[in-house]
């Protein structure tokens, strides 16, 4: 025999269920708004973790990141040293060439280093640390992403564009490449891991490798003897950008 339910029983037992779930939400509302302060206390917990951990890359919001870093490089040698070889230095000779890349390079990183040194060493002293390499450089690089544009402004005034023109009589000037490559550089060095510039191979001799080099003068055959004229960049053993390179037969006019 079935088992009718009365109307009124299950008006009644409705009631009860929607009165049941109207409480839990205000008890949920209530548990949000109260516990709302301390999720903001975790979030700002979480950021500041990320900022003393290794590993989080540039996660300011204004700062490129690892790959944006990268594909910039790339487009700087594409297009930056692409324009500077072919409009400024074909009246140089091959040790021409080389010297100004080289050169360029040398004397921008030296700028930065004599920015950033200094500072690091008084750090180190107050601190009577061996070394601020850990959470202590994380953290200031996540600070130096923040403000990096006011720091490049701060290089505006470098003499290396009017020297490198002087001294290789070139007839027309360097400023925006030096500039563009004096970012570039200080991105990578305060980059979170930072990013390194093999300088020391601009000029050296290695047959070309097309997984590890661009050639800058159109197609090279494998093992074909080439020149580099920009370093590889790598992250750690990583290699992120190849080096542009020049074959070592190039005649230059």
């Amino acid at each position: 025999m079935k088992n009718f339910v009365n109307q009124d029983d299950l008006e009644v037992r409705v009631k009860i269920l929607m009165s049941k779930l109207q409480q839990t939400k205000r008890e949920k509302d209530q548990a949000l708004k109260e516990n709302q302060q301390l999720q903001q206390e975790i979030i700002q917990m979480q950021s500041h973790l990320r900022c003393m951990v290794s590993g989080f890359a540039n996660t300011s919001n204004n700062f490129p990141l690892i790959n944006e870093l990268c594909n910039s490089i790339s487009e700087f040698y594409k297009c930056e040293c692409f324009d500077i070889f072919f409009d400024i230095l074909q009246d140089l000779n091959m040790k021409g060439v080389i010297f100004y890349f080289q050169q360029s390079m040398l004397k921008v990183d030296r700028l930065i280093q004599e920015h950033f040194q200094p500072s690091f060493k008084q750090l180190q002293q107050v601190g009577c640390l061996d070394t601020l390499d850990g959470p202590v450089m994380n953290v200031l690089r996540k600070s130096f992403q923040g403000t990096y544009k006011q720091i490049v402004s701060k290089f505006q005034d470098q003499k290396i564009s009017t020297e490198l023109q002087k001294t290789l009589n070139l007839e027309q000037g360097v400023d925006t490449y030096i500039f563009k490559l004096i970012e570039i550089m200080l991105c990578t060095y305060i980059s979170d891991p930072p990013l390194l510039f093999e300088i020391n191979t601009i000029g050296q001799k290695i047959p070309f490798n097309q997984v590890k080099h661009d050639p800058i003068d159109g197609f090279l055959k494998p093992k074909e003897e080439c020149i580099i004229l920009m370093p590889v960049v790598l992250k750690g053993q990583e290699m992120m950008v190849k080096a542009l390179v020049l074959s070592s037969n190039y005649q230059l006019e």
